[in-house]
C-alpha cells in the first residue's frame, strides 16, 4: 500500500508548488504594474526628469436625480373622490378632513363613478411633487402616485391632484 500512497503524494506536492509559483508570479505582475485596488495606475516613475507622477482613479457612480416641484400645501388644489364602493360612507370628507389637518386648505370632494381596491393619488403634468406630497400626508406608499388617465375619472375643474379614496383609507 505504501507504494500507492507515493505517487498521490507526489502529485500532491508538485500541485501545491505550482500553486505557489502561480501567486508569486501574480503578485510579482501587480507590484511591477503598480496598481491599486480599484485598477488604476499608483505611481508613475518619470527618471527622465526625476520627478515622480501619482494619478488615482476614482470609481465614478451613477446616480440620476429628479427634482420634483412641490407646491406648499395651502396652495394645492385637490379633488377627493369616494371610490371605496361605499358612497354613504363619508370617506370623501374623512379624507379631506385628514388633509385639512395637513395644510391642503383647497380641497373639493366627489363620489368616484366606479371603485377601486387601493388609494391612488394622480397628477395632471407637473404636479407630481404635489401628488407625492398628498400622498405622504395620507399615509401612502409611492408607488400610489401616477399620472391622470385620459380622460380623468372625474371632473376636475381646476385641481391638479386626484385622490380616488379607496377601502385602504376607509
Amino acid at each position: 500500500m505504501a507504494a500507492n500512497q507515493q505517487p498521490a503524494q507526489g502529485r500532491s506536492d508538485a500541485v501545491g508548488i505550482a500553486l505557489i509559483v502561480g501567486a508569486v508570479l501574480i503578485g510579482l505582475l501587480l507590484l511591477v504594474k503598480g496598481y491599486d485596488a480599484e485598477g488604476g495606475a499608483v505611481a508613475k516613475d518619470d527618471k527622465a526628469s526625476g520627478k515622480v507622477t501619482t494619478t488615482t482613479t476614482a470609481p465614478v457612480a451613477e446616480t440620476t436625480t429628479t427634482t420634483l416641484v412641490t407646491n406648499p400645501p395651502a396652495q394645492v388644489q385637490v379633488k377627493v373622490a369616494n371610490a371605496s364602493g361605499n358612497p354613504a360612507n363619508g370617506l370623501a370628507g374623512k379624507t379631506r378632513t385628514t388633509l385639512q389637518g395637513k395644510g391642503y386648505t383647497q380641497v373639493s370632494i366627489t363620489d368616484a363613478p366606479s371603485a377601486v381596491t387601493a388609494t391612488q393619488v394622480l397628477y395632471v403634468a407637473g404636479s407630481q411633487g404635489d401628488a407625492v406630497a398628498v400622498a405622504a400626508a395620507l399615509g401612502l406608499p409611492p408607488t400610489a402616485v401616477q399620472p391622470m388617465t385620459n380622460p380623468p375619472p372625474v371632473t376636475l375643474g381646476t385641481s391638479t391632484v386626484l385622490v380616488l379614496a379607496g377601502p385602504d383609507l376607509a
